[in-house]
């Protein structure tokens, strides 16, 4: 049938794969014989496998080998390096034992030093650099001494170093003479008298023989010279024959002028620098309302020693001077309301008020002043243009108060200051408080600078305004029975020292030579001698007769001054935190400055300039020595909190009469000043 059919085609595939049913025995004797065909193929095939595994055996072999000789050659290297290691760790060793031995022996055996470079140290048989100036010009130089030189070697090599002609007299800057080798010490800064022709108007002169000077461009100034290292190889080259006669030729000269045989300079007295200086002169200007203080006397006394150089003009309202001025002081009367008057023409000329206006101010003065007569220092920068009429002769005008003493002003004002600069202003030491001091201020007498004053509020635009704020403050507190009452002071150092500033080109420089009575009570106490200004703690025992030696220094023409650059400037950073609290925030310029070594705070210290529109800071050694007790010469002293003490002390001021006549001695006595007063010394 057809159904058998389709399943007899769906069986046959299976038919056609499975074996046909067979006899038993049949497949007894056919499993025998896939066994026996299983065995042989057995038999081949353990046959390659044992072929594959002797290769590989040997192969395991060879790599065997070569893997201990190559494990026998790192051992050997190991070996090696720990070797090396033990003798790398010996060699450590010794050097960590022996070598701390070595180097104690080293300096037990190293010979003494003879040539030290502290600069307070003996220099007996060392090197020590000397700073030549010769006195009557600007010319500089040093001199590199040593265990040889003699006495007559120097001067012949000052000579030549300086261009100069025969020596006359050689002393320290204190004016101290020197007569010896052994009297200078290192960096010790001394003063030449000697004749010469003027400075030298090339960058290198040459004196013929080889020498060459050569111009120090760091200081600023044309004059200074230094010498150059051609001129110290061809001194120590030179045969001995040459330097022997012009030692003759020397002492021979010397002989005539005042230098012993031996070739010591005995002391004469410096010729001076004659009546004024032949360019410049300085008019300081002190407007004075009421009575005339007790310590005026000592202060036109003390301002004789520096008529060479400035004149000081007292204005002041029917008021009596002094006996026995000197020639450089002037009190002018401007008669009763006199100064108010001025001041308010003046300045109401300069700022174009109509004539109603500057009435008005006028009269506001005259009543401000004759309330508090103080407030006549808030106008201290217009003083260029208030006093204008009488400033005319004068290259400089300035300010500074009565309550001072001046010293050697001549011997700290440099040329340099009042040739290089618009306004130079004298500190007390607070070098990081920028400001024009109130105390000592000089300006360049140009329309530029004496009109500085406007870019200040209450002194220009504001002024009326201000001068009525004034006048109401004080008839307020009048009204309600007050006496003491705070007023309306509108520092100078303060908006004006920022206006300054701010003028474009300006050169403005701050330098530090004042002292001032500022501690109460104080350690210090001042010694005025000769007309030079001392400052001495109050435990120091101090001979006057010392202070008086130290109190000749020469006059010069060249006002060379006392502060020696040291290093370059330094920009400063300008922020209003940190200084002069007592004034409006906003004109308050202050400055981080480093301060000095304790061992150097005597004698190193900063001045402050600007230099378009940037402030700097130069680092400066002064010249003028500090003496062994402590006492050290400065510009001029400021009264300013002791002399508060003086009405209440036991002692006050000792009354002093000026001499008469011309001789400087009688203008210049001797005296002290200390929180108890002012006494004069016999």
């Amino acid at each position: 049938s057809p159904q058998s059919e389709t399943a007899d085609m769906r069986l046959k595939p299976d038919q056609d794969r499975m074996p046909a049913r067979s006899h038993p025995l049949d497949e007894c004797h056919a499993m025998r014989d896939i066994e026996a065909s299983l065995g042989r193929g057995a038999v081949r095939r353990g046959s390659v496998s044992g072929s594959e595994s002797s290769e590989r055996r040997r192969s395991r072999n060879a790599d065997t080998a070569r893997s201990q000789a190559g494990k026998g050659k790192d051992r050997a290297r190991t070996r090696s390096a720990l070797q090396n290691n033990r003798h790398g760790y010996w060699l450590l060793l010794i050097l960590f034992l022996c070598g701390p031995l070595g180097t104690l022996l080293f300096f037990v055996l190293l010979p003494p030093d003879t040539h030290s470079t502290d600069e307070t140290g003996p220099y007996e048989l060392g090197t020590k650099i000397v700073h030549l100036a010769l006195a009557g010009s600007s010319r500089r130089a040093r001199y590199v001494l040593d265990e040889y030189t003699v006495w007559g070697t120097f001067l012949a090599g000052v000579r030549d170093r300086l261009q100069c002609g025969p020596i006359r007299t050689v002393t320290d800057s204190s004016g101290e003479a020197i007569l010896a080798v052994a009297d200078m010490v290192d960096h010790d800064h001394i003063v030449i008298h000697a004749d010469w022709s003027g400075g030298l108007g090339e960058a290198q002169a040459s004196d013929g023989g080889g020498s060459t000077l050569v111009r120090d461009r760091r200081s600023g100034s044309d004059g200074l010279l230094r010498l150059g290292n051609s001129t110290r190889r061809r001194h120590r080259a030179r045969s001995l024959p040459k330097l022997i006669e012009q030692v003759d030729a020397l002492q021979a000269q010397g002989s005539r002028r005042g230098v012993s045989p031996e070739g010591s300079p005995e002391l004469t007295p410096v010729e001076p620098c004659g009546a004024r200086h032949p360019t410049f002169r300085l008019a300081m200007v002190v407007p004075w309302v009421t009575d005339m203080p007790p310590w005026i006397t000592y202060f036109v006394a003390s301002a004789r020693r520096s008529s060479y150089l400035a004149d000081f003009l007292v204005f002041h309202e029917m008021i009596e001077p002094p006996e026995h001025l000197p020639d450089n002081v002037r009190f002018i009367d401007l008669g009763v309301g006199g100064l108010s008057q001025l001041i308010g023409l003046r300045l109401g000329d300069e700022l174009g008020m109509p004539v109603r206006n500057a009435s008005l101010l006028i009269r506001s003065l005259r009543f401000m002043l004759d309330k508090w007569p103080r407030l006549v220092a808030e106008y201290k920068p217009a003083f260029g243009t208030i006093f204008e009429q009488y400033l005319g002769d004068y290259t400089h005008w300035g300010y500074c108060d009565l309550d001072m003493v001046a010293g050697n002003l001549p011997l700290f004002i440099e040329r340099a200051e009042l040739a290089e600069h618009d306004i130079v202003t004298y500190s007390w030491g607070d070098v990081d408080a920028l400001y024009l001091r109130g105390q000592w201020t000089v300006h360049r007498n140009a329309r530029d600078i004496s009109t500085l004053w406007k870019g200040c509020p209450h002194l220009g635009s504001e002024l009326q305004k201000e001068l009525l704020l004034k006048v109401a403050w004080v008839r307020r507190m009048e009204s309600k029975g007050m006496k003491s009452y705070p007023k309306r002071f509108q520092s100078a150092e303060g908006c004006y020292s920022h206006a300054a500033a701010q003028m474009p080109g300006i050169r403005i420089k701050m330098a530090h030579k004042q002292f001032v009575g500022l501690s109460v009570p104080s350690e210090e106490v001042v010694y005025v001698i000769r007309g030079a200004v001392w400052q001495c703690p109050a435990d120091a025992h101090v001979s006057v007769d010392e202070l008086a030696k130290h109190s000749q220094q020469p006059c010069s023409a060249s006002l060379p001054g006392v502060q020696e650059a040291l290093g370059t400037r330094l920009p400063l950073r300008v922020s209003s935190e940190g200084c002069g609290k007592w004034m409006p925030v906003e004109y308050r310029m202050c400055a981080s400055l480093p301060e000095p070594p304790e061992r150097e705070r005597d004698t190193v210290s900063f001045s402050i300039e600007l230099e378009g529109g940037q402030f700097y800071a130069q680092r400066f050694r002064t010249t003028l020595r500090v003496l062994d007790n402590g006492c050290r010469q400065g510009a001029f002293f400021h009264m300013q909190e002791w002399k508060k003490l003086w009405d209440f002390s036991s002692h006050g001021v000792d009354p002093l009469e000026l001499s008469p006549g011309t001789d400087p001695p009688s203008f210049l006595p001797s005296f002290t000043i200390s929180t108890d007063g002012v006494a004069l010394l016999t």
